[in-house]
């Protein structure tokens, strides 16, 4: 196949996560098919960790936008609840924000004139900035994908019209719209009226690694571990609770949780109120061997309540971990509950310690899982899978941009 001149890779992201590792997965799964690729973001909307994994060097641009998750993000070391009430007259200034940032947009666009562009967002509408790109695209007539990997919230109600109109013209606009799960895909028909066909699902995907062998220090021990970002949203707190129960009747328990997030300073602090400083480990951010993390874990907790298909549980998979998680999102796509995991219902801290306490009693029943994880990873979840399915989906591109 004749390669395109330019790919241009569009983002507007404040949290290091799955998103942007989706996007440099979608990134390095095509590169071959172009000349060059830009990246455009916000400032700091890209993080270096992100770039290491690019397979090629790309031109990384930056642009200013006015949006509320920059201010939100300018505004970060002010309490939420302050920052939602300096942020709430904002909401009424977001038609004039797009409006200015979709005519900055069609500008750059046609200084960079790419053969087609890639808008990444995190959830729906989430940055509307990503949204304004697709539509930018129309306008100077190239085609634009727009991929999303959390699940949409609805229309709010004071804005339904505005909000109504901008999904209106982000689906005239898309080419197609690639999702990580097949949940994100029907919720944005339902919630947001998303036409039928437009939608291409492509799962996450992970390089093959064999589990790793790990040893532990005190056999006796039995710990219980979770990789996440820190953030109410994802549970930690309910996992938190349960591990106080579960450590009253089962001393041996130890919890390690790699991340930080927006509770990280009140799970320290429950830690120390709590004298449990010997038995809970929090990592803070965590940059080095997952899979060797993880091979220290007994059970991998996974309570987020809030989830698209998350490259955690894919790692977990992969190191044919004894999974439990949440049922949001696209988890139940990976785990089939009672085969390569338990599933639980979100917010429960009930639930987390039942799972847990089954897992404790049932030995057997947690190596059977441990093998059928391993196993739905070598299926379905391999980086080779997805990058041939995204270059599939990437040759409709190609032949819009070719007409």
């Amino acid at each position: 196949m004749k390669q395109l001149k330019t790919l241009l890779i569009f983002t507007e992201n404040y949290a290091r996560g799955g998103g942007n590792r989706y996007m440099v997965d979608l990134i390095n799964s095509v590169e071959s098919n172009y000349e060059s690729i830009v990246l455009l973001s916000n400032d700091k909307g890209v993080f270096e960790e992100d770039c290491r994994r690019l397979y090629r060097n790309v031109d990384l641009q930056k642009i200013m936008l006015v949006t509320r998750p920059l201010i939100n993000h300018l505004l970060y070391f002010i309490p939420p609840n302050f920052r939602r009430v300096i942020l709430f007259p904002l909401v009424l200034l977001e038609p004039v924000f797009f409006i200015v940032n979709l005519i900055a947009l069609v500008f750059r666009l046609k200084r960079i004139n790419p053969a087609c562009i890639l808008s990444c967002n995190g959830g729906y509408p989430a940055a509307y900035s990503t949204l304004a790109m697709v539509i930018a695209a129309r306008i100077i007539g190239r085609p634009a994908a727009l991929s999303v990997v959390s699940m949409p919230t609805p229309r709010r109600p004071y804005l339904k019209h505005y909000e109504k109109l901008i999904d209106k013209l982000a689906w005239a606009s898309a080419a197609l719209v690639i999702v990580n799960a097949n949940t994100i895909a029907k919720a944005l028909a339902v919630l947001r009226d998303m036409p039928e066909g437009l939608s291409q699902v492509i799962h996450n995907g992970l390089e093959d690694k064999p589990p790793v062998i790990a040893h532990k220090k005190n056999e006796a021990e039995v710990v219980i571990g979770c990789v996440a970002r820190l953030d109410a949203a994802k549970g930690v707190l309910f996992l938190f609770d349960a591990f106080v129960e579960l450590e009253r009747v089962h001393p041996e328990l130890r919890l390690v949780l790699a991340g930080s997030g927006d509770v990280s300073d009140e799970l320290a602090r429950r830690t120390e109120v709590l004298g449990l400083q010997s038995k809970v480990k929090l990592l803070g951010h965590f940059e080095g061997d997952v899979g060797g993390l993880l091979a220290t874990f007994d059970i991998y907790v996974f309570p987020s309540l809030w989830e698209g298909f998350p490259y955690s549980i894919i790692e977990a998979l992969r190191s044919a971990c004894v999974i439990v998680a949440t049922r949001v999102g696209g988890i139940p796509e990976a785990i089939i509950d009672n085969v390569e995991g338990l599933l639980i219902e979100p917010g429960s801290v009930e639930a987390i310690s039942a799972a847990v306490s089954r897992l404790l009693n049932e030995p057997n029943l947690a190596k059977v899982l441990a093998a059928n994880a391993r196993a739905r990873f070598e299926q379905d979840m391999m980086l080779p899978v997805m990058q041939e399915r995204v270059r599939g989906v990437f040759a409709r591109l190609q032949e819009s941009e070719a007409v």
